[in-house]
């Protein structure tokens, strides 16, 4: 197809957007099982269909001993899964739109004889862990309570869990201010993650961990027991760095195919900068970039290939030798994990079997198309896309730009044409509402003496004015009233939006609601 509709994020409260239906995606596993189960095509020397099975098996053994190793409760999960369905994100306070890809891969394990992985993109580095929310005093705001900081250099499994007291300060904070809002389950449920995350940050050992056991404890009564695989240790299997190796010895022309379908997209979509979707993989002078990091103690740093020597950070990291077994083995040990377009690229050609995308990954996922196609030689399999959109209950009344303009035009009419105004006002006193009907009148009749021939334009005109002002002091506190009426909208439409954020964190609703919502 070589025409799409531009996907959009769903607007009302509740509304799932999911894209080929979920009643689809069990046939569309098993399409995509099938072709990529039978594809000869070498990666690595080896057929994609043997890798993607070596893979499969040992991605699944990571992830069950990942998933222990943080307390989960999950399904048992066979080696060999008939169907795998994956999904995954940065291990951040994302909002429930991100949160609903995970319980559709627990729909499809539940319904579809399915292994359901959920990726923790901990490689990833971040400025901030914080929570994001309404704040309505001293004025409507959002407000960013952080619990953790980062460098921009520093990945989520490089940085440690927080203490005790940092989540302690964090939840009383958080308190604070949902303490506020006008719906106590708000709180109450941020009440709920904190708990979980001060029994799980102690033992978790890094950042990543903390978010995602605490994420999975509170998750506990919409009973989840999908897997989780933190990235680090994916990219730690001899699969993935089969895949690495095979890229890395070849990555002149891995380049060229990247940054082309780069260029192809951007044409497309009329995207004029040069960082989206992604950067362009870069080259110089004997050195070509790679679509990979490294970590070192943490930190992520852009990976190179000069000659033989793979570089980070401008240094030595390791020599590759020629063959793709030999290089996969050198780099046991030495950190080197996918960017985004690389992650998904290996998802969905070596582990998955419907690959679980959010609207934006899944619009820029075929620039991963296209590589696939000309670097790979193999049909992309297909993917789904997948988002819901939830609101905080806040009362809040959405204030439409119609809405105002009502408003000013009515100001416009008492300020120049009260007296059509006067079947729509009320008045206290008896007197008052006599005059007003009486000056109505007058202009009426001045109105009409000034339209006939040979009137005294000028007269009538400076008549008119006088009825009018005597009007508007009749009318002067509904102008006033009017006005302020027109402030508050005019507020208001600046707090709507942030009261209708969809973008709020997970945490502050209920999981057996979302889980109702995607089944």
């Amino acid at each position: 197809m070589s025409v799409h509709a531009r996907r959009e994020v769903p607007l009302g409260h509740g509304e799932v957007h999911v894209e080929p239906r979920v009643e689809e995606w069990p046939a569309v596993m098993d399409e995509n099982a099938q072709a990529l189960g039978r594809s000869e095509v070498l990666v690595g020397g080896v057929a994609l269909a043997a890798l993607r099975r070596s893979a499969r098996r040992e991605a699944v053994a990571l992830a069950l001993q990942y998933t222990s190793e943080l307390g989960i409760e999950h399904a048992e999960a066979p080696l060999d899964a008939r169907r795998l369905v994956v999904t995954g994100h940065q291990p951040e306070l994302y909002h429930p739109g991100v949160w609903a890809k995970a319980f559709l891969a627990e729909r499809m394990r539940r319904e579809a004889d399915a292994v359901a992985l959920d990726l923790v993109v901990d490689t990833d580095v971040f400025d901030a862990v914080a929570l994001r929310a309404p704040c309505l005093r001293p004025h409507v705001r959002v407000c960013d309570i952080p619990l953790a900081r980062g460098d921009g250099r520093t990945s989520y499994a490089g940085a440690p869990a927080p203490d005790a007291r940092t989540v302690a300060e964090f939840s009383e904070q958080c308190g604070a201010v949902l303490g506020n809002l006008p719906a106590p389950s708000i709180a109450r449920h941020f009440g709920a993650f904190a708990a979980a995350l001060a029994e799980s940050a102690p033992r978790a050992g890094d950042l990543a961990r903390a978010l995602t056991a605490a994420r999975r404890r509170y998750e506990e009564p919409a009973r989840t027991r999908y897997l989780e695989l933190g990235v680090a240790r994916l990219a730690q299997g001899t699969a993935f760095r089969t895949f690495a190796a095979h890229i890395t010895l070849d990555a002149a022309r891995f380049r060229r195919v990247f940054n082309d379908a780069l260029s192809g997209y951007r044409t497309r979509t009329g995207t004029r900068s040069l960082v989206q979707p992604f950067p362009n993989l870069d080259a110089g002078p004997g050195r070509v970039e790679l679509p990979f990091w490294v970590l070192r103690s943490g930190v992520r740093e852009a990976a190179y290939m000069q000659g033989s020597t793979l570089l980070a950070g401008g240094e030595a990291v390791v020599e590759l030798p020629g063959t793709v077994e030999a290089a996969a083995a050198a780099l046991d040990g030495v950190g080197l994990v996918p960017r985004a377009a690389t992650l998904t690229m290996f998802a969905r050609l070596c582990l998955a079997d419907l690959f679980i995308h959010g609207i934006g990954g899944g619009r820029y996922d075929r620039v991963t198309d296209d590589v696939i196609t000309t670097y790979f030689g193999v049909e992309p399999p297909s993917y789904a896309v997948a988002s819901m959109t939830l609101y905080l209950p806040l009362g809040a009344h959405v204030v439409s730009d119609a809405e105002i303009a009502e408003v000013e035009q009515r100001l416009h009419r008492l300020e120049h044409n009260p007296d059509q105004l006067l079947e729509h006002t009320e008045f206290d006193d008896a007197a008052e509402a006599s005059e007003a009907r009486r000056l109505a009148a007058r202009k009426a009749g001045l109105v009409d003496a000034i339209s006939r021939a040979g009137a005294d334009k000028k007269q009538l005109g400076s008549d008119i004015r006088e009825v009018n002002a005597r009007l508007a002091e009749l009318l002067a506190p509904l102008v006033r009233q009017t006005r302020d009426e027109l402030d508050a909208l005019r507020e208001q439409r600046e707090a709507t939006d942030v009261l209708t954020d969809r973008t709020y964190p997970y945490c502050l609703w209920d999981p057996c609601e979302v889980m109702d919502k995607v089944s």
